[in-house]
């Protein structure tokens, strides 16, 4: 079939009623036409329908930047942002379009529109997610490649199970709850995120991990700009054993330029309490840094962060710089497909223990995944996916302990709600 093909039997079926199979054809052909402005006039009209609502605001903002006159698609861009809860940035679009002194009908139907907002508009908004996966580690210890470690005494063999490069089965489950308190007509919204993890090994269980952290703050939302404050803390065990316990706060700013571009930044700050090790009780501070924008029918996410650990031994204090990206884009056959590349420095303060030197490592991370929407219900926005991951890990050191290379396979099912 061929573009133009595409193009009209995507219509066809908006036309009809079947949203899905007008999405579906209509993304495809976006990737051919981006310019075409009937073609985003009805992929944003679908998404809207099949509660794609992101992707309706970018199919309209496409249409604004080829003809910015057309007032219809700032009320259809007005829509979409008020099904996303952001009734002050819909309010705005109307108003935009009210100060152009529009035709009686048009201004009619705004005002109703506005009061339609004001008597539905929510105050609390609940969401979730629950995963269940299974993940295929070759090597869980991250055991060194070397067979003999070289210290101060000399050339040490490694024994005890973690010498061994180990081949584990895990299966984890994973909770996140999300809530928003935002009063009406108001700039200020009060946001807290739970998440409560939960991994067993197969086979070896003084690795199995249980996970619980919370954030909770105020955040500032004025326009396309977001100012958040988030208290948190996370608590962690590890076997049978509760390794860390960790309080702090994070600060976030988020400007929007458009749907196809945006950037954020991050401070974060954790005072850390290691049970079992009361030497690496440290303060951790650290700077994030990301950016997302959308090029070519490819979405790229850049991210860096620089992290700094003080702890109570310097042995186990330490500077880390991450740098990383990930590209991904929709697939034939429904599927979105991603790769990603992380590199991982670090610095620690003083030598180690039965070394002479300052350890110094590079972790590179590289992986792919897959992910596909098995279903989605129009009515309550909620939706299962299926997710694939493959990802290698190899690390270097100035010091053999800490060099290995790990693979690692998994496979989720993502329940959003």
């Amino acid at each position: 079939m061929s573009k133009e093909n595409d193009l009209s039997k995507g219509i066809e079926f908006f036309k009809s009623g079947q949203f899905e199979q007008s999405y579906e054809i209509l993304l495809e052909a976006i990737e051919h036409y981006p310019q075409n402005i009937e073609l985003n006039f009805y992929l944003g009209r679908s998404a809207f329908e099949t509660k794609n609502y992101e992707m309706a605001i970018m199919a309209f903002e496409r249409i604004l930047i080829i003809s910015p006159h057309e007032h219809r698609i700032r009320l259809e861009i007005a829509r979409a942002f008020q099904k996303l809860g952001a009734y002050n940035i819909a309010r705005k679009y109307c108003n935009e379009v009210l100060m152009t002194n529009p035709p009686d009908t048009v201004r009619n139907n705004i005002q109703k529109f506005l009061t339609y907002m004001e008597k539905t508009e929510k105050t609390h908004f609940l969401s979730g997610r629950l995963i269940m996966g299974v993940e295929l580690n070759n090597n869980v210890w991250a055991s060194p490649s070397a067979d003999k470690i070289k210290t101060i005494i000399g050339d040490v063999i490694l024994t005890g199970p973690s010498s061994i490069k180990t081949r584990d089965w895990i299966y984890n489950t994973n909770l996140e709850l999300n809530h928003s308190y935002q009063p009406f007509f108001s700039n200020y919204a009060w946001k807290t995120n739970v998440i409560a993890y939960n991994a067993i090994y197969n086979d070896i269980s003084a690795l199995d991990i249980l996970y619980f952290g919370g954030l909770t703050g105020p955040e500032l939302i004025l326009d396309k700009n977001k100012f958040g404050l988030r208290f948190l803390f996370n608590q962690i065990d590890l076997g049978d054993i509760r390794y860390m316990n960790s309080v702090g706060f994070t600060t976030k700013f988020d400007h929007v330029f458009n749907s196809f571009f945006t950037t954020g930044a991050g401070l974060k700050y954790e005072k850390k309490k290691f049970e079992a090790v009361p030497q690496r009780d440290s303060n951790n501070l650290s700077l994030t840094f990301n950016m997302n924008f959308y090029f070519k029918n490819n979405w790229f996410n850049l991210g860096f962060t620089a992290e700094n650990e003080n702890a109570t031994d310097n042995e186990f204090s330490y500077q880390k710089y991450i740098p990383g990206v990930s590209i991904s884009r929709k697939l034939p056959f429904g599927l979105t497909g991603s790769i990603y590349y992380k590199t991982l420095f670090s610095r620690y303060d003083d030598p180690a223990t039965l070394f002479n030197k300052d350890r110094k490592d590079q972790q590179n991370f590289i992986g792919a995944s897959l992910e596909k929407k098995i279903w989605h219900s129009l009515k309550s926005n909620q939706s299962v996916l299926f997710h694939l991951n493959y990802q290698h890990t190899r690390s270097y050191s100035n010091i053999d302990l800490y060099e290995y290379n790990m693979n690692l396979l998994q496979l989720s099912l993502i329940y959003n709600f």
